[in-house]
């Protein structure tokens, strides 16, 4: 017989768990990505991204025809410019577009910067326009999204328990809440970086799909997980690296460093030059590394945790990590399941004090 202490104690902790889930029982599961933002579009292509017919109408505006995509000759594709403030298909005018399958969900995309790259997304589109340049928004399901970000993040042949791990934190990160106006998240480092998504029958997929719906939370709410490559052997806290809110309260995960015992036994080191007689960048500062990036380009200065040596000219930086070091080492995740760890034992490594659990279908 159970003593009354003890069943008190687990009726507790069933609560605790059915009420930390509810909240994200009605989790919004579409999420709305800015694509391609960094290339300041004023032109933009669009084809089928597969045999899947495309309907592309204009916002606002019922008297302007809808444009479809369907292979045949001369409706291939649709050439996106910006004109003010307006979104100029072909030779149509409207103040946005947006392009779906031919039933209104979502479709394989291909979009084209002319002359520079091309990517495929399964999601509905809206173009809209802004003194002169384009916005495009790809609304996708989260776990379109999850795959897509997973496949772009980390090596596709990676053992599928740091995919897994890998998956959770993504998961966690679009489920914590939007860090733009006009759409959710960039699909650049400042968010989560986002390409074409993975096949199915891939490796990617599979991880994805085993964790569906689980998130890494920290009192109660989905963490918005970092990670970064290569730590270098040990994390770091955000004050560390500068990075903890001037007014933090008891919500905000402060982060820990731990030690990643794959970056030690496989330190890397990367060497760069700054052509500056006055200035080198400061170590150990993330908003620092940023700016120096910025300036002298990211390969300049990948990681936060380097030195720098003066000669006649400029500097010399050395360093041991790349990226900001906080949070889940990608790395290290790879190399702790090598060595037989579980995705779980990986996050409660670089995640500590956190709680994993499985959102409602």
């Amino acid at each position: 017989m159970i003593p009354d202490f003890i069943h008190r104690l687990l009726i507790k902790l069933v609560l605790s768990i059915l009420l930390l889930a509810a909240p994200f029982a009605a989790a919004q599961q579409q999420v709305r990505f800015g694509v391609l933002g960094l290339f300041h579009l004023h032109e933009l292509q669009l084809e089928q991204g597969d045999l899947q017919v495309l309907s592309v109408a204009a916002n606002g505006s019922a008297a302007t025809p809808a444009f479809v995509l369907n292979g045949e000759p001369g409706h291939r594709q649709l050439l996106f410019r910006a004109e003010g403030d307006r979104v100029i298909a072909n030779s149509r005018s409207a103040v946005s577009w947006t392009a779906t399958a031919r039933g209104g969900g979502d479709a394989a995309l291909r979009l084209t910067v002319p002359g520079k790259l091309h990517r495929v997304y399964l999601a509905r589109l809206i173009v809209t326009a802004h003194n002169g340049e384009l916005r495009a928004v790809a609304c996708m399901d989260r776990e379109t999204a999850v795959a897509s970000i997973v496949a772009a993040e980390m090596d596709l042949n990676a053992p599928i328990e740091a995919l897994k791990a890998q998956a959770i934190a993504t998961r966690s990160f679009l489920t914590a809440g939007s860090r733009h106006l006009g759409f959710d998240f960039c699909d650049t480092t400042h968010c989560q970086f986002l390409k074409s998504p993975p096949p199915l029958t891939s490796r990617v997929s599979s991880a994805v799909q085993a964790t569906r719906g689980m998130l890494i939370t920290y009192r109660g709410k989905p963490l918005a997980a970092m990670y970064s490559s290569r730590c270098g052997g040990h994390t770091h806290s955000l004050r560390e690296i500068g990075l903890e809110p001037s007014q933090s309260t008891d919500e905000d995960y402060p982060y820990y460093g731990v030690l990643c015992a794959w970056c030690l036994r496989h330190p890397f080191v990367w060497r760069s030059r700054i052509d500056d007689s006055k200035h080198a960048p400061k170590s150990g500062n993330e908003y620092q590394r940023i700016k120096a990036a910025r300036q002298w380009g990211w390969s300049a200065v990948p990681g936060n945790d380097f030195t720098a040596a003066k000669d006649t000219s400029g500097w010399q930086l050395e360093g041991r990590s790349i990226g900001h070091s906080v949070g889940m080492c990608q790395h290290g995740a790879i190399g702790m399941a090598l060595a037989g760890a579980s995705f779980r034992e990986i996050l409660s490594h670089y995640y500590p004090n956190t709680l994993l659990i499985k959102q409602p279908n």
